[in-house]
């Protein structure tokens, strides 16, 4: 795997170390986790390592004990590792923004390898694919999307991979495209919009900037979102033959037979159902998220969008071919468009994304206010947003408190005077620097300045002013070794390299006690001036606290001389990006797109509250010519849910199946099943999916034929879809239970599987009625050697991740299903009985001729629901004998 990974990725960033390989440490961390630090190989940066320095600065991966002991999984450490290695090779690049580094390296881990991508459903729970869907793109919390954007990212990546959009070099570079320059990190669209502009194109051979497009829609970010969507769309699509045939509405061949998505969860429109209509149909999608719906087997569809939807919303519209050779096609729809679609029955998604064009920049004017004029234990008082309700202050925030113009005396003294209270990110003494001889303590700070105003200048223009950083009385507090600079006034683009020492000083960590204490800075040196106090607050990408909190701020000596509190401001500064082209001043990296003027990356997410919508409706045929736009459709079973940090999961084994009981809605049959899985085994080859009767001996359903779906790799799919209406014979009753079950199909031993037990690893969803008899969801572990079971409820309150769609069979063998079972129901009625031996406590029961197309009891001809253009005749007869059948629901 290294190999491989040093050919996609480039040569190994072995320049600023001695060593050629990986050193391993493993050590007890009291968590389960691995990790690098880039700080430890780059330590001497930008000079190497050599053979004078210590251990660790080298490249040290960090292996936990507490993972391996959980999980021995050989496979599952191999792709820690993989991941990690990842990190090692982006750190020797520079730095970047998160959802890059992590979404790179997750990337890596799957599709790059060639493995199956890391599932949605890995890691933290959620409760709404739809609510993750619609996230800001970037969001990375368990409050905003369940941090999925290490999966949302690398699917963007193996998206862009494919050889007709950027190809895997292409796109290693732009995972990999960081800078050592602070000033010059990239992040988002910053670097999307470059290599983005490259799709289909050659490896250039000269260097131009780009500049970012903040009035239209039509920039290259947003053409690969909109399309990245439907193509995860275009997944659902079950009939490869059936999907559309250019690459940018494709995922790459190795994962596009199988959805990443979870189709089930879209908003579905059934064809049979709602006045064959859809009215203003919406979702509000923040900045970069995605609504996507589906339109089941309309013939006729016509789509349009409101002519008041947000411009800013784009809207495209995916038609799957139909069975009589209709092609796939995708439409672009603008507000007020509309589309029809020809053709018989198909599938029909209408896919939307937030492109807003400043969704992802922000001016000063647009910065929300990070300070707050509130009551903080009876008396008012200035503190950071959401200090309160216990939430820490933001990142890479820049933000000043300031009072109204101020006159100094000439003559006599005069200070300000207030209350403080911090809890900022602890003070770290580690070497670091801010510039040359200025060594820091810290990360984040407050300090004191005053803009000054010679006489005759208009004190109402800010950027007239003179601004000086001034010490408080006893200063803002040192280092061991008289350490005092705070990176992120570095860092924040406030003071250049050429600036003094002290103006990089401030308050950090945290204040003594749980009191506020008191603080007195001289104005002496401003006398006879106008002048403006300002509290700066700078952080930077990291946080750990709830900020600062100031109040009782008053001037003595000056004019007007009164409480201050009230009467103070806030200004919020965006740090101006450095132009496109400008290179990098150790490694000459350039930056490859500019923004306009008064414009800077909205790296703390400021725009997040921000929502767009754009209302859609659909119409179609509502006496359709093709029958299957007439057949009433329906999920069956659960999609994912889960609570963010108590998932639950479990482990099936050979000769056990996981069977959860569902009802036929109406008359028809399961058409297809997905279940969902985490990538992590041992020994499986094949999953299988049985459809059985809910009765001891729990047999397989006549005419059903047990399906498999491989699982070759050294890791599962994490989807596996089976085409259930190829392997079924007959439909079932309105009412009728049946169950289907889950099971390991085959397996095979490696090398490295020596002592473990095969075993698939599920991620079980809530179900409340997982426990209770008789009804959908219900669930127990079937032994396939005996037909005992594990009783209901094994997983306590939770079921398999699986969701199956039920198609309405309208005819059967020549007469009607229902004139069917009116004959023969007449003369097929037995009085029945409970046994043991079901966990639903079902035995033989009253039976029905209907039902036998179950299989659980009697002998009836049948036939098989021809396929549309199959002749009747020659459908097959299928023969049922079972002696046993369940009463009819």
């Amino acid at each position: 795997w290294m190999d491989h990974e040093c050919k996609v990725f480039g040569a190994m960033p072995f320049m600023y170390t001695c060593s050629n390989r990986i050193n391993m440490l493993l050590l007890e961390c009291g968590f389960e986790n691995a990790f690098v630090m880039s700080g430890d190989y780059l330590r001497n940066f930008p000079g190497p390592a050599t053979n004078e320095s210590i251990a660790n600065h080298d490249i040290v991966f960090y292996m936990c004990n507490d993972i391996l002991e959980a999980d021995p999984n050989p496979y599952a450490a191999a792709n820690t590792f993989a991941h990690e290695l990842a990190h090692v090779i982006q750190g020797g690049f520079g730095h970047t923004f998160d959802t890059m580094t992590e979404g790179g390296a997750t990337w890596l881990e799957g599709a790059l390898l060639r493995l199956p991508p890391r599932p949605m459903v890995y890691a933290w729970g959620f409760r709404d694919w739809n609510e993750i869907n619609a996230a800001h793109f970037y969001a990375n919390t368990k409050e905003l999307n369940a941090r999925k954007f290490y999966q949302i990212h690398a699917m963007f990546l193996t998206y862009l991979m494919q050889d007709e959009l950027l190809g895997t070099a292409f796109t290693s570079a732009l995972q990999t495209y960081a800078t050592f320059n602070n000033d010059d990190q990239p992040w988002g669209r910053s670097a999307y919009d470059y290599f983005l502009g490259r799709m289909g194109k050659s490896e250039p051979t000269s260097f131009h900037p780009v500049q970012l497009d903040t009035n239209s829609v039509d920039y290259p970010f947003a053409d690969a979102l909109v399309n990245y969507h439907v193509a995860i769309a275009a997944a659902c699509i079950k009939d490869g033959a059936r999907r559309p045939t250019q690459a940018e509405y494709l995922l790459p061949a190795h994962v596009r037979g199988r959805p990443y998505w979870d189709c089930s969860s879209y908003p579905t429109f059934w064809s049979a159902e709602f006045g064959a209509s859809v009215v203003n149909a919406s979702r509000k999608m923040h900045y970069g998220g995605a609504a996507v719906y589906r339109l089941a087997m309309p013939q006729g569809a016509t789509i349009s969008v409101a002519p008041d939807a947000d411009p800013e919303v784009r809207t495209k519209v995916l038609a799957a071919g139909d069975e009589h050779g209709t092609s796939a096609e995708v439409h672009e729809l603008r507000p007020g468009e509309s589309v029809v679609l020809g053709g018989y029955a198909r599938e029909v998604f209408v896919v939307q994304v937030n492109v807003d064009p400043k969704g992802e920049v922000i001016s000063e004017a647009e910065v929300d206010p990070l300070w707050r004029h509130t009551t903080v234990d009876g008396e008012r008082a200035w503190m950071m947003a959401g200090a309160q309700e216990g939430e820490e202050y933001l990142p890479d925030v820049v933000q000043g408190l300031l009072t109204p113009v101020l006159r100094v005396p000439a003559y006599g003294t005069a200070s300000v005077d207030f209350q403080a209270w911090w809890d900022l990110e602890a003070e770290s003494v580690d070497g670091s620097k801010v510039r040359s001889g200025c060594y820091a303590k810290g990360y984040d700070g407050l300090q004191v300045r005053i803009h000054s105003y010679e006489d005759g200048v208009d004190a109402s223009d800010l950027d007239a002013a003179k601004i000086q950083v001034v010490r408080p009385e006893g200063g803002y507090g040192s280092g061991p070794g008289g350490e005092a600079a705070i990176h992120a006034f570095s860092d924040g683009g406030i003071y250049g390299a050429d600036e003094v020492c002290s103006n990089f000083e401030g308050w950090t960590g945290k204040s003594s006690g749980a009191s506020t204490v008191a603080k007195n800075v001289s104005l002496d040196a401003f006398a006879g001036k106008q002048i403006r106090i300002e509290f700066l607050f700078v952080s930077d990408g990291g946080t750990g606290g709830k900020g600062f909190l100031l109040r009782n701020i008053h001037v003595s000596g000056a004019n007007p001389l009164h409480e201050l509190d009230d009467s103070m401001w806030v200004r919020a500064y965006i740090k101006a990006p450095p132009p496109g082209g400008t290179r990098g001043p150790i490694t000459g990296v350039p930056v490859v797109t500019g923004f306009p003027k008064g414009y800077a990356p909205d790296r703390s997410l400021m725009k997040n509250a921000i929502t767009r919508e754009a209302p859609w409706s659909a119409s179609w045929e509502q006496s359709p010519s093709d029958q299957l736009a007439t057949l009433r459709r329906e999920w069956l079973g659960w999609s994912y849910s889960a609570p963010s940090e108590d998932t639950t999961t479990a482990q099936l084994h050979p000769e056990q199946e996981a069977c959860m009981l569902l009802k036929a809605p109406f008359t028809g049959a399961v058409q297809s099943a997905t279940l969902f899985t985490l990538v992590d085994k041992i020994g499986i080859t094949a999953v299988s999916l049985t459809l059985r009767s809910p009765k001891a001996p729990f047999s397989v359903l006549p005419g059903f034929a047990t399906m498999l779906s491989e699982s070759l790799e050294v890791e599962d799919k994490g989807t596996h879809r089976f085409d259930v209406g190829s392997a079924s014979a007959a439909p079932l009753l309105q009412g009728t239970p049946f169950l289907i079950c889950i099971g390991i199909g085959s397996t095979r031993e490696l090398v490295s599987d020596v002592g473990l037990e095969p075993f698939l690893h599920l991620p079980v969803t809530e179900v409340p009625s997982a426990g209770l008899e008789g009804q959908a969801g219900a669930t127990f572990l079937l032994c396939t050697l005996n037909s005992s079971t594990s009783g209901l409820d094994p997983w306590v309150g939770h079921s398999l991740t699986l969701r199956a769609e039920f198609v309405e069979a309208s005819h059967f063998g020549g007469f009607s299903f229902e004139q069917a079972y009116a004959t023969e129901a007449r003369s097929n009625m037995q009085v029945g009985h409970r046994t043991a031996g079901s966990p639903f406590g079902w035995g033989a029961t009253v039976s029905v001729a209907g039902l036998l197309l179950l299989g659980v009891f009697g002998s009836i001809m049948v036939r098989r629901v021809p396929r549309q253009g199959q002749n009747l005749q020659d459908a097959q007869p299928l023969q049922q004998d079972d002696p046993e059948e369940p009463s009819r629901m």
